[in-house]
């Protein structure tokens, strides 16, 4: 078989294979949102929490009492579950469009 013919042969292939590949794609998920969402999330989580944990060791070693550790820790809680709530409405807004 010549060259023409394979190059023939290897391009009906591949039109055979994206014509199946496009039928996949529809059946696919994007997983882009939803990833945003949970890194979003999970920052909302953390980043409060953590900075409030240090910061309020940080006083409470200054001032020599635990009572800034638990204020601090409590406002980081109060922050982090307006963020978490935030990025769930907006989520869930998202997806009713």
């Amino acid at each position: 078989m010549d060259e023409s013919h394979k190059a023939f042969i290897f391009m009906e292939e591949n039109i055979e294979n994206n014509s199946k590949n496009e039928l996949s794609d529809k059946n696919k998920m994007d997983w882009k949102p939803i990833m945003a969402f949970y890194v979003k999330t999970t920052a909302w989580i953390i980043v409060p929490l953590i900075l409030a944990m240090f910061g309020g060791e940080y006083l409470s070693k200054e001032m020599g009492s635990q009572i800034m550790f638990f204020i601090l820790v409590m406002a980081g809680f109060g922050i982090t579950c307006f963020g978490v709530y935030k990025e769930i409405k907006k989520y869930k807004d998202g997806l009713d469009k």
